[in-house]
């Protein structure tokens, strides 16, 4: 009797490990497209701050960056 619940504990602890290694592999994987993306918009709105005339209000709006993120991109620039 003690070996076998010593077994399914075995078992419902190794299904647990495995289970939370999947679930932070999965949000690993959403952290970085997560990233990409900021990325990809940070660098749209540096373009467009430096080749354009648009205003930091219109880039926030395209890019979906806070405006005040903008403002200390543009003096950074």
């Amino acid at each position: 009797m003690r070996r076998a619940l010593d077994e399914m504990f075995e078992e419902s602890t190794n299904k647990g490990i495995q289970m939370g290694i999947k679930q932070g592999i999965e949000q690993g994987i959403e952290q970085g497209i997560e990233r990409g993306v900021k990325n990809t918009q940070i660098k749209i709105a540096i373009k467009m701050l430096v080749r354009n005339s648009q205003t930091l209000e219109e880039i926030s709006e395209i890019v979906g960056l806070d405006l005040d993120a903008l403002r200390e991109l543009k003096k950074s620039i």
